[in-house]
Formats: structure tokens, sequence, C-alpha cells
């Protein structure tokens, strides 16, 4: 079957809006709206459908309000796709997510934890003394230097997020972001612009906030989780001795987004599911991976999309399935005019084992990669049974047209 990956979005992606066609369609997720309601005692879901966009961008409130978002695509895809993934990771907050849906934390304790994640984030920087700035077109290691050049021990600048090898986020105290993003724009090609959240995230400045934080999260207990998921620090799964230092340190880390998705690479993903609000995750997978067949889940309609596409993969295969099974046959009929024992042996009947094996072999394993991969294999050894019979062209040409 496919190797599957859920991954989650994170802050900035959220909308007022999110979610509200799949509440209106699927009555998992508008118990899930209704559970977060009861558990934050504020109406999450009216600010997520219809409220106030400033009042969303608060941290205190995209943290849970992009975990409810998530994990209602989550809910509502399994209403509807029968795909079990092998690996999760998110992107800051959606390792939350993430972690939520492999079932780390409760959707409860986890909505309480990112909820005062929020707080404790926008506490640390509400006097306004950091900023954050996404840059593109720039290399790291210019970035680096530039951030070495300008930093001190009083004003820090550094990389908060490796997004791809052409996009990173920039994070530190204002004045000296002002000064490294006026030396960026006089870069050939280059691209930087501020964002619009409410501190300088996945920086020292985060200390104090994650001090806090570290307090916080032992207070809610880890379960054993389904499914693996990547740390946004490592760029490896989580192990369940060292979630909370790794959530701890998450805040004043920079995340390995680019070194997550070749680790998902790596490890045989074929298929990324992006679960939540836009589709910045996915569009940075189908740029880097576009062998991995890369979707953005958050409507009905998009659910269908996936629905769809894995249908007509399976009626692919089988149609294939017949083709080489009719192809093999059609060449172990074909009239035999070598009569040399030893090449019949090492020609036709040694590969016609190997072909037995390989049909058997996708019919029970269908990653995308190793069909393609023996689909090859089995034509290629049908063309050498044909070549040792020493079959007329034509006749060869007539079988292995039925590909």
């Amino acid at each position: 079957m496919n190797k599957v990956s859920f991954i989650f979005p994170g802050q900035g992606s959220q909308y007022v809006g999110m979610s509200k066609e799949l509440w209106d369609n699927f009555n998992v997720v508008k118990r899930l709206f209704e559970e977060a309601d009861d558990t934050l005692g504020v109406k999450l879901s009216k600010l997520c459908f219809e409220g106030d966009p400033q009042e969303l961008l608060q941290t205190m409130n995209a943290q849970p309000a992009l975990l409810t978002a998530s994990l209602a695509a989550y809910y509502a895809s399994r209403e509807i796709l029968e795909l079990e993934p092998q690996l999760l990771a998110g992107h800051s907050l959606g390792e939350y997510s993430a972690l939520v849906c492999s079932g780390f934390f409760s959707f409860q304790d986890g909505l309480q934890i990112v909820r005062k994640r929020g707080m404790l984030m926008q506490q640390a920087t509400a006097n306004g003394v950091g900023t954050m700035a996404a840059v593109a077109n720039v290399s790291a290691s210019i970035l680096e230097s530039l951030c070495q050049e300008i930093s001190t021990d009083r004003d820090v600048i550094s990389i908060a997020c490796h997004n791809s090898d052409n996009q990173y986020v920039l994070s530190g105290h204002t004045e000296p972001m002002a000064r490294i993003v006026e030396q960026i724009k006089r870069l050939e090609h280059s691209k930087v612009n501020y964002l619009t959240v409410s501190g300088p995230f996945h920086s020292t400045l985060m200390k104090p906030a994650a001090d806090k934080l570290a307090v916080e999260l032992k207070k809610f207990p880890l379960r054993k989780g389904r499914w693996p998921v990547v740390s946004n620090v490592t760029a490896l799964p989580h192990d369940e001795f060292s979630i909370y230092d790794l959530l701890y340190k998450q805040m004043i880390s920079p995340v390995r987004w680019t070194d997550t998705m070749d680790f998902l690479y790596q490890n045989g993903i074929t298929v990324a599911l992006e679960l939540g609000p836009r589709k910045v995750l996915g569009q940075l997978m189908k740029e880097r991976y576009p062998t991995i067949s890369t979707f953005s889940v958050n409507t009905s309609s998009s659910l269908k999309e996936v629905d769809k596409w894995l249908s007509k993969q399976q009626t692919t295969r089988k149609v294939t399935l017949e083709r080489l099974e009719e192809g093999f046959a059609a060449a172990l009929i074909a009239q035999n005019r070598n009569g040399d024992y030893k090449q019949h042996m090492e020609g036709v009947v040694y590969p016609s084992q190997q072909i037995r094996n390989r049909i058997n072999q996708l019919q029970s394993h269908k990653n995308d990669t190793v069909y393609n991969a023996v689909n090859t294999e089995v034509l290629e050894l049908i063309r050498t049974i044909l070549t040792t019979k020493q079959v007329p062209d034509q006749e060869q040409q007539t079988i292995l047209n039925m590909f």
C-alpha cells in the first residue's frame, strides 16, 4: 500500500471561515468544535467561522484554532479515506497537532497546552522588542553570515525556520532586523517581507516563555502515540522520553522543515496529506519532492479529490496487472525456435520464475515506487524470454504492445 504521511500547518495559515465547510458536512467536526468550546470556555468555533481577523491573529487564539481546524480535517478524512499514515509531522504549532492526532496528548490536553503556549509567547514579547521576516532567494550560508555580523550580545537575529532551500524565516530583535532587511533588499533577486506575528518565535528571545512552558507541560500526561511524530528540533521521530524536552527546545530553536521533508522522503513516503487550512506545506513538499503525491485537505471537495485519486490509482494498477498476466502468458505460449537447452533454462525458465514472483509481489505491495520498478523489470524479463525463444520481431512487437 502507499506509504503515507500526515503533515500539519503552523501559525499563519489560519483565516476566518476555516473549517466551516467541514463543520456543515460532518457531524464529527461539529462535535470536535463543541468539545473545543467547552474545554477552553470560549466560542472558538465562532472565532474560526465568523470572528474578527485581528482577534484570530492573536497567538493565544490562533494556536488552539489551528489545532482544532487540523484535527477537524483529520477526523473528516477518516470518514471518507482509507489511509493509514506511517509518519506524522507538523510545522511549529503543527507539531502539537501531529502529537494530538497520534494520541500522545488528548485533544482536550492539547488545546489547553497550545492555549497556554500562545499566552506565554504573547507575554514574552508584549513590549514589541521582537519581530520576524520571511526571506527568499538568499542562501542559508549568506543569511547566517548576515545574522552573525549584525547580532550582538544584546541584539540577536537568527534563522527561525528552514522551510526550503529557497525560503527561510528570520527572528529576533526589531532594530537589528530592520538593518538586516535593508541589507537583504540590496542582494540580487532577493525577496524579504515582515511577517504579521506577535513576536520573535523560535529564537532565544522566547526563553522566558519556554521556561514557563516546560513547567506547564509536565501537568499533562503523555500517552502512547499511535504513529511516530517527527520533531521540529531534530527532524527525527520523537520517543516518549524526549517529548517534553524537545517541545521546550522547539520554542527557542529553528524549525527544520527542509530536513523533515527529507526524512519523510528517505523513509519511503509516497503520499503526503496536509491536514488543515491553506496549502503552504503541501506546496513546499511538491516543490522539493514532485514524486510524492501531495494533497491539501480542508474541505469536502478536497477529500473527494483524494478519494478519486486513490480509486483511479487502484483501477490503473488492476489494469496493469491484467496486462502483465496476458503478456506473460503470450510469451510463454510463443513458439520456441531455440533448441539450446542451457539458453532455454537461463533465458526462459529462470526469467519465468522471476516474473511469477514479481507479479505476486505487485499484487501484495502497492507502494508506487516499488510498483513502477517491478513493472519495468517484468517487461524486460518478458523481452528476454521472447529473444531467447527467437520469436520473430513482428510477433515480439505484437506481444510487447500488449503493455
